[in-house]
């Protein structure tokens, strides 16, 4: 967890921003001939156009140009302000594409820098170091880590304007990136994730931006779960794993298997606030959803343990461990399915009827039994 303002201090020498320019480019290229195929030349023309002016105005200003920069300002906009709105829509959709790579490939720059440094100031690791260097114990810190508890809150904006589906295709584009960076692919692999990279820009632009339908409540608690799906459920037990191995560098002693320091809670499906489309039943179906996800998620880990844990011997205390389990999961089976077969008799009473005599038993003496005074 850690704060990116202080990232990129563009005034030190120390930090080449060659490979960031590069991937900017890259990007940057791979639009314009997505651009061109679709929009065609003429209007692809006059973005580059608005680009030359804006990049002309903003490095004038950095300049004390004031005059200058203050002249291709207006110039852009009169430019633009003469364009029709079949014009217009799709110059202001390049721009905003245009901005969204650019954010992608700083990211992505700024996890590669932190990788090629090995070293980051915000790292548990670094922050343990430094706490113990001006004199906290390390009995201290590992109270403080273990008995500490984050409580995150999730909520459902109805003002994120991003689909999930652009924010899948930014992952995508990003983690082609990474995959571009590797010195090891061969010509043909490079070529292969070029053509991805194209396939991925061409539909980003090919697909709507906005969500033409207001979001129901539960549609909004779908977003807020996707973030879920998509990010914690792999970042949060990946950043316990840091500070647990960092927790045992400096105090001898690994993050219990029963802390908890990260907890979550949501609002979505219970938020009122006002909002009269959020009901009892908006909140139950939200809930069901919720576990729905949970039950989902655990099933896939769990079936990734069972090629993962593949060895066939274990302690006999593992094994004695499994079997108490098996037998009470046996015996819930067994009082679920005695207490549905109660129910069933209870509300379908002549289902449980017999409609005929057992294999071997006889008719006479059954109405004998039945007959005979007692």
């Amino acid at each position: 967890m850690a704060d990116s303002t202080d990232d990129y201090n563009f005034q030190s020498s120390e930090i080449s921003l060659a490979p960031l320019i590069e991937d900017c480019n890259l990007l940057g290229s791979l639009l314009d001939d997505c651009l061109k195929s679709e929009v065609g030349t003429e209007l692809f023309n006059k973005v580059e156009r608005v680009r030359a002016l804006a990049q002309c105005a903003a490095q004038l200003a950095n300049k004390h140009d004031g005059g200058a920069s203050r002249m291709l300002s207006q110039r852009m906009a009169d430019e633009l302000m003469n364009m029709s709105l079949d014009e217009a829509m799709p110059l202001t959709r390049a721009l905003g594409h245009y901005l969204g790579l650019t954010s992608i490939a700083e990211l992505h720059h700024r996890l590669r820098r932190a990788r090629n440094e090995g070293k980051n100031p915000k790292s548990c690791d670094e922050v343990f170091e430094r706490l113990i260097t001006e004199g906290v114990h390390p009995d201290d810190l590992y109270h403080e880590v273990t008995h500490q508890t984050v409580e995150i809150v999730l909520t459902a904006h109805p003002t994120q304007v991003n689909r999930r589906t652009l924010q899948y295709k930014h992952s995508k584009i990003a983690a082609l990136l990474q995959q571009h960076d590797r010195p090891d692919l061969t010509a043909e692999e490079r070529d292969a994730v070029l053509q991805d990279l194209v396939r991925e820009i061409t539909a980003l632009w090919q697909t709507d931006e906005l969500r033409r339908e207001r979001p129901t409540p539960i549609d909004e608690a779908r977003g807020g779960l996707h973030v879920v799906e998509q990010s914690l459920w792999a970042a949060v037990p990946s950043f316990l794993r840091r500070l647990s191995a960092a927790l045992k560098k400096h105090t001898g002693r690994e993050l219990p298997l029963n802390a908890t320091p990260i907890r979550f809670g949501s609002w979505m499906g219970g938020d009122r606030d006002g909002n009269p489309n959020v009901t009892a039943k908006t909140t139950h179906h939200v809930v069901a959803l919720s576990r729905w996800m949970a039950a989902d998620l655990y099933l896939r880990e769990v079936d990734v343990l069972r090629f993962e844990l593949s060895m066939s011997n274990c302690s006999d205390t593992v094994w004695q461990m499994a079997t108490d389990i098996m037998e009470d999961n046996r015996a819930r089976e067994d009082t679920q399915d005695a207490a549905a077969q109660k129910l069933h008799m209870f509300t379908h009473p002549k289902d449980s009827e017999p409609s005929k005599l057992p294999d071997g038993a006889c008719l006479g003496w059954c109405l004998h039994a039945v007959t005979m005074p007692a």
